[in-house]
């Protein structure tokens, strides 16, 4: 498994962020480059229009975006992870902010998926991924366990390891059934037969 880490420009406080892994390689989208700084990480690539950043950074790994495009910068930066055989995508900075964004962030879960890679977003508060059908076991976090589907449904749906278990039952897209669960073994058991499952770790500061 080749890891990324992406850094986003959503306006976070670097000293509260969680610790950043170890990767194959650090991507900044755009603004980015200045939260990868103040975490004391180079990056390989720099890519986007930097609108947000206001200049176009030096250096000859710098790969520079019109700012007529369909893609987001971040979306730049995760397809460029892909072009290196990337398969684990962790973002910091891509939630907050605008609200656009962060939907924008979210939308580009299922396009992860749709690859075969497993894309996480962080930040102080949160830690977010995409399930796509079968069983993952999710280590218990502090905080809540929201589960969300992004699709019209998800089916099959059971949890276990949790405050309010599920067997066989359906998530609607329209209601949020799934929300401020908790997980109270030493991890939660997801299986989901059909659908795109959005998990979600939350906690108050």
């Amino acid at each position: 498994m080749k890891r990324a880490v992406i850094f986003g420009g959503a306006p976070v406080i670097p000293s509260e962020q969680p610790a950043v892994p170890e990767a194959d390689c650090y991507i900044c989208a755009d603004a980015g480059v200045q939260l990868a700084q103040a975490l004391g990480i180079t990056p390989d690539w720099i890519v986007g229009d930097f609108d947000s950043l206001g200049k176009i950074p030096d250096g000859s790994n710098v790969v520079v975006y019109p700012a007529e495009k369909d893609d987001t910068d971040l979306i730049l930066a995760a397809k460029y992870a892909l072009s290196k055989n990337c398969t684990e995508l962790i973002f910091y900075g891509a939630l907050g902010g605008r609200l656009d964004h962060t939907i924008a962030n979210l939308q580009m879960m299922r396009m992860l998926v749709d690859a075969g890679v497993q894309g996480i977003l962080v930040d102080a508060r949160h830690w977010v991924t995409l399930q796509r059908s079968g069983t993952v076991r999710y280590p218990r976090r502090e905080g809540y366990f929201s589960l969300f589907s992004l699709t019209e449904t998800c089916e099959d749906v059971t949890l276990e390891g949790v405050a309010y278990p599920l067997a066989h039952g359906t998530l609607s897209g329209v209601f949020p059934l799934g929300v401020s669960n908790e997980i109270t073994a030493e991890e939660a058991v997801v299986t989901v037969g059909k659908g795109d499952l959005l998990v979600v770790f939350a906690r108050d500061l």
